[in-house]
């Protein structure tokens, strides 16, 4: 377990699209928009550790049907997100603030959306948990589902830690939020998510 923790909080650590999605949204909207947003992706992380302690993460990840599936229903998803995020960023305010009224709801929702549609956390399950699986320690399936979840709640401490530190930057930078390269980051933030889950994964039927 220890181990595990050691490779879980690297594998936390490193950037990728859900650590770009969280940062974008507290950059532009705030610490508590992205906690909420955090915990809709790790609660699609969570469905991943479910899908593989019971076996169905294998299956996704051979299937290059259902793969890319999931793959190219997230990169539209995520142009979509971009869309109405550039639109936003174009509508005057009266306070020259970035016009990012959403509800509290829809946060987690989105973020769980995003998190879902990155099927390639599941190739990582399916790889990596196995290997720390012990004969006779146990049912597989449920060490499995243990690990899983302790993935999950390192996933959503770090989490925790980059909303507070953007939204930090984002109070330093409320000055000045009303340049244009600033209320377009999250637009291109998902612009560019899109373009990053299109050319990872799988390629080839």
């Amino acid at each position: 377990m220890l181990s595990f923790a050691g490779v879980s909080l690297a594998f936390a650590l490193l950037p990728g699209p859900n650590m770009l999605f969280l940062t974008a949204t507290a950059a532009s909207r705030g610490p508590r928009p992205a906690w909420r947003s955090a915990l809709g992706v790790e609660t699609a992380t969570l469905l991943f550790a479910l899908l593989t302690a019971s076996g169905l993460g294998a299956l996704v990840a051979a299937s290059t049907v259902v793969f890319q599936t999931v793959k190219w229903a997230g990169v539209a998803y995520l142009v979509w997100l971009g869309i109405q995020a550039w639109r936003e960023a174009a509508r005057p305010t009266s306070s020259g603030q970035v016009a990012t009224a959403v509800p509290p709801g829809s946060d987690g929702r989105r973020g769980f959306l995003v998190g879902i549609s990155n099927p390639k956390v599941i190739l990582f399950f399916v790889a990596l948990l196995p290997q720390f699986v012990r004969p006779g320690a146990g049912p597989e399936w449920l060490q499995l589902l243990v690990f899983g979840l302790f993935f999950t709640v390192v996933g959503l401490a770090v989490d925790a830690v980059f909303c507070l530190t953007a939204g930090s930057v984002r109070r330093a930078l409320a000055g000045r939020v009303s340049h244009p390269v600033l209320r377009r980051a999250p637009a291109l933030t998902y612009f560019g998510l899109a373009g990053w889950a299109a050319f990872t994964g799988h390629r080839t039927a």
